[in-house]
C-alpha cells in the first residue's frame, strides 16, 4: 500500500515508537514476515465483481415504468404492494417487465436486494426500468439476509469510503464488508458500490438534525486502550470460548483473553460486546496453521482463499467478514495494536467498534519468529 516501503525500512532500523508502528502498519498490506518480531497489523475484506453502469436504452426498447413525475416535474413515489409474495428463486431466472413494474416490487417479490438484479443486469446505480425489458433474476441464496433496499451507487468524483458512509447513515465496516473492499483507500470514479440500506435511499440519505453515528465516531477521541498490566474491565461474556485443545498449553486461554479485552474496548465505548463463534475461531486457526506452514501471514491463503471464502467454507453463513491479523507477543499488545490507531487510517479500530458485524472467533498460533499469529475473524451472519 502506500507506506508499504517506509515501513520495511522502518522496522528494519528498529527506530520508531510502538505508536509510529501501529500507524504505519494501519494501511499496509502485509506480505511477508518482517526481520524482527516487531507486531505488525493488517486488515483485509474481499472484492465484489465490477459492475458496469447501464447503458442508455436503445431505441424503440420501451418506455421507463418507473421514475415518473408529475405535471410540475416532481417526482412521484409509486406505491409498493401492502403484502408482497416473496418467490426466492434457488436458481437465476428470467423475467420480462411488465407495465407498473417497480425494481424495489420486484426486489421484494423475489426475496432479493435490488443490487443483486442491479448487479447481475449491468445496470450500475439505475432503478428505471421499460416494459419488455428482459431481466436476469439471480439466485437468492447468495443474498440470504440481505434487506430488499441494498442498492448500487456509481462513486462520484472526489467520494471516499468515508464519506460515503457518512452520505446514507451507514457503518463505514458494513460498506467495506459487503464490498469486500481490499484497500479503501482506493475508489475509482464510476465504480459500482452496493449500500447496505435497511430503508429507502431517499430517506438514507435525507439531511438529518443530528449527525449519523457513524459520523460521529469518527470525530470523537480514540477510547484509551487497555494497557498490559490492567486488568480487564468486568462485563458478562456472551458465549465465552473454552481453551483450545489443540493449542499449546501456555497459550490455550489467550483467545478467551483476547475476546475479553476486545469486549471491555466496546464497554469503554458504550458499546454492547461481540457474540463468541466457533465456527469463526475455526476459521481462523486454519489460517493460522496456514501461515505457519508457509512462514508468513496475509489474508490470502496459500489456496488462494478468501476471508470470506474461509468463513463460509467453515459452514459459517456470511453476510459480510473482516478480520484483523497482528503479529504479538501477549494479548494485551495485540488488542493495544489494533486499538491505537489514528482516523481515517484505523480499519482495525473501526471494526472492532462496529456495530454491523456481530460475532468474533479468534485464534493464536506460534509462528517461526518466537512471536504469535493473533488472527481474529468478525462476521454478520445472515
Amino acid at each position: 500500500m502506500r507506506i508499504a516501503a517506509l515501513l520495511v525500512a522502518a522496522l528494519a532500523l528498529g527506530g520508531l515508537s510502538a505508536c509510529q508502528q501501529a500507524a504505519l502498519t494501519s494501511s499496509v498490506f502485509l506480505t511477508a514476515e518482517a526481520a524482527a518480531p516487531v507486531p505488525t497489523a493488517t486488515l483485509t475484506y474481499l472484492n465484489l465483481p465490477t459492475i458496469t453502469p447501464t447503458p442508455a436504452p436503445r431505441e424503440n426498447e420501451g418506455v421507463p415504468t418507473e421514475s415518473i413525475a408529475g405535471s410540475d416535474g416532481t417526482a412521484l413515489a409509486t406505491p409498493l404492494p401492502e403484502s408482497p409474495t416473496v418467490v426466492a428463486t434457488p436458481t437465476s431466472a428470467s423475467y420480462t417487465v411488465q407495465p407498473g413494474d417497480t425494481l424495489l416490487a420486484l426486489a421484494m417479490h423475489y426475496g432479493l436486494p435490488m443490487a443483486a438484479i442491479q448487479m447481475a443486469n449491468q445496470m450500475g446505480g439505475s432503478t428505471t426500468l421499460y416494459a419488455g425489458q428482459t431481466l436476469e433474476i439471480p439466485a437468492a441464496d447468495a443474498w440470504r439476509g440481505a434487506s430488499p433496499f441494498w442498492t448500487v451507487y456509481e462513486v462520484q468524483s472526489g467520494d471516499t469510503v468515508i464519506d460515503i458512509a457518512q452520505q446514507f447513515g451507514l457503518d463505514f465496516v458494513a460498506l467495506v464488508a459487503v464490498n469486500e473492499l481490499t484497500d479503501a483507500d482506493v475508489l475509482h470514479l464510476g465504480q459500482a458500490l452496493v449500500l447496505p440500506l435497511d430503508v429507502p435511499l431517499e430517506a438514507a440519505a435525507a439531511p438529518v438534525a443530528t449527525p449519523p453515528v457513524v459520523a460521529a465516531a469518527a470525530s470523537v477521541a480514540t477510547p484509551a486502550p487497555v494497557a498490559a498490566d490492567a486488568p480487564i474491565a468486568a462485563f458478562t461474556p456472551i458465549a465465552a470460548p473454552p481453551a483450545a485443545s489443540t493449542a499449546p498449553a501456555e497459550i490455550a486461554g489467550w483467545p478467551a483473553e483476547v475476546f475479553a479485552r476486545i469486549n471491555a474496548e466496546r464497554a469503554a465505548a458504550g458499546l454492547g460486546p461481540f457474540t463468541w463463534n466457533d465456527t469463526l475461531a475455526q476459521a481462523a486457526y486454519l489460517h493460522g496453521l496456514d501461515c505457519q506452514q508457509r512462514g508468513s501471514c496475509n489474508h490470502t491463503g496459500s489456496d488462494g482463499s478468501t476471508v470470506k471464502m474461509r468463513v463460509l467454507r467453515a459452514g459459517y453463513p456470511a453476510i459480510g467478514a473482516a478480520e484483523c491479523i497482528v503479529y504479538s507477543q501477549t494479548p494485551q499488545q495485540a488488542v493495544f495494536w489494533w486499538m491505537d490507531e489514528v482516523p481515517p487510517d484505523d480499519w482495525h479500530r473501526r471494526t472492532i467498534l462496529s456495530t454491523w458485524v456481530t460475532e468474533i472467533g479468534i485464534a493464536v498460533v506460534p509462528n517461526h519468529l518466537g512471536s504469535y499469529y493473533f488472527i481474529a475473524d468478525f462476521g454478520r451472519p445472515q
